[in-house]
């Protein structure tokens, strides 16, 4: 597979998503909203070398007051992969700024696939988003609890391109 073919998988997306045109630049880069403001854009890079495909989204900063908490937290939802569907967690460690990736192979993938791959990617920026502070940032009344638990709100997310 080459650019070409990963634009026209985007582009494939964002037509089943209700938006016409290239989607995918040049560049092999591009960024995408959510219908909920609170969740961050995702950032989506098309890596040449290995014919694969980058999600990334910048959580926030990780203040020192939960940090341990938090930490722990994502370290038992990355235990085998268990609870986060292949997606990882890092930290930056000039700023502290907490980020979550996904990078899978677009070797036989359909534009189904990278839906479905996108809207768990989406779910999982949530459920950290969540996470990190302790519900739902503009929903102070929200069920989410630090637990990562994502409510029923969430199960639905519409993505604009």
């Amino acid at each position: 597979m080459s650019l070409s073919n990963a634009k026209m998988l985007m582009r494939d997306l964002a037509k089943s998503l209700g938006t016409d045109g290239d989607v995918l630049g040049d560049d092999g880069l591009c960024t995408i909203t959510v219908g909920e403001k609170w969740i961050p854009p995702v950032h989506i890079c098309y890596l040449d070398p290995d014919n694969s495909m980058l999600f990334f989204a910048e959580i926030g900063l990780l203040t020192s007051d939960r940090e341990l908490e938090i930490l722990r937290e994502l370290m038992h939802r990355q235990y085998l992969f268990s609870a986060t569907n292949g997606v990882t967690t890092s930290l930056s460690g000039d700023r502290n700024a907490l980020t979550v990736q996904f990078k899978f192979s677009l070797a036989d993938l359909t534009a189904q696939d990278l839906g479905q791959y996108l809207n768990d990617f989406v779910g999982e920026v949530a459920r950290v988003k969540i996470l990190v502070c302790g519900r739902k940032p503009e929903d102070d009344a929200s069920g989410s609890d630090a637990a990562g638990e994502v409510d029923h709100a969430l199960s639905g997310l519409a993505l604009n391109v």
